[in-house]
């Protein structure tokens, strides 16, 4: 089967290349500017495509997991979110079928539902006040969910993903904080936590689902296994990245949640780690 990864420059759509190629997928791993570090054999085919200025895929492919986003950080405009994050679908999804591809994985996010007032999330749970970043990734859906059924479409709303080389989440920061002997903040202390999903898993379960198939369009929410607390989270990192540094305690502005995944489980075969174990495992790669 012929795949093509998209966002292959960044975290997740290059884990996701990397497993796909070892796995036996024929790999077409497409970057926009910065160029993947190297592979380990085998190794993906790189090609360089600015998503949004698309007008053809290079070549034909049986499947796209499309990987690339920009999401909300400091200095990010809603207008590069909406270029590179709706333009970029519109087009990516075009071309998709026109290249003949019959499946579609889309990496959506949490931040699709808005506004959580649950203490479970599933893919029941409304949309509420989602932000640009949710809305970006809301049109994506919409647009995947337009193209079925003749291209089946599979949209993640992810949680954070760690895994080697994680950035830009909560449990990545908090890692990188107390590598350095910094303190974290973190809120909610006592509420339960499973809002994570290790990047081995989801590439395990995209592999699991490219081989099955699926009919028409979905989504799906995936987290970790099993529960601990906000607090319990992070004070088993800090047991395994160092010093004993403070964990800060601030007043939230939002309640927490836990995430629901016996569907994905279920229908689907998804397999994910146990929330302690996972973080056990992150520590290492951190």
């Amino acid at each position: 089967m012929r795949v093509l990864v998209t966002g292959t420059g960044g975290f997740l759509g290059r884990a996701l290349a990397a497993d796909l190629a070892r796995r036996g997928f024929d790999v077409v791993a497409a970057y926009r500017a910065t160029l993947p570090t190297p592979f380990a054999p085998p190794a993906p085919r790189l090609v360089a495509l600015d998503l949004a200025e698309l007008s053809a895929l290079p070549g034909p492919v049986d499947a796209v997991v499309h990987a690339a986003a920009t999401s909300a950080w400091t200095g990010v405009s809603a207008e590069a979110m909406a270029r590179d994050n709706v333009e970029a679908t519109r087009r990516l999804i075009g071309a998709a079928k026109v290249a003949g591809a019959a499946k579609f994985i889309f990496c959506s996010s949490m931040s699709a539902f808005g506004d959580i007032k649950s203490g479970s999330v599933d893919e029941a749970t409304p949309v509420a006040n989602p932000d640009v970043y949710g809305m970006t990734k809301l049109v994506g859906e919409a647009m995947l969910r337009e193209a079925a059924p003749g291209l089946a479409g599979l949209a993640l709303r992810l949680p954070a993903v760690i895994g080697p080389g994680a950035k830009r989440n909560f449990l990545a920061v908090a890692a990188d904080k107390l590598k350095a002997g910094q303190p974290v903040s973190i809120f909610n202390p006592d509420s339960p936590f499973n809002n994570a999903v290790h990047s081995a898993d989801l590439a395990a379960f995209v592999a699991t689902v490219l081989e099955k198939g699926w009919q028409g369009f979905d989504m799906l929410v995936l987290g970790a296994a099993g529960q601990m607390t906000i607090r319990g989270a992070v004070e088993r990192l800090r047991a395994r990245l160092g010093p004993a540094v403070p964990v800060e305690v601030r007043t939230a502005g939002k309640g927490a949640f836990t995430l629901d995944s016996r569907r994905a489980v279920a229908a689907y075969g998804y397999r994910p780690m146990e929330i302690g174990p996972m973080l056990d495992r992150y520590a290492g790669e951190a």
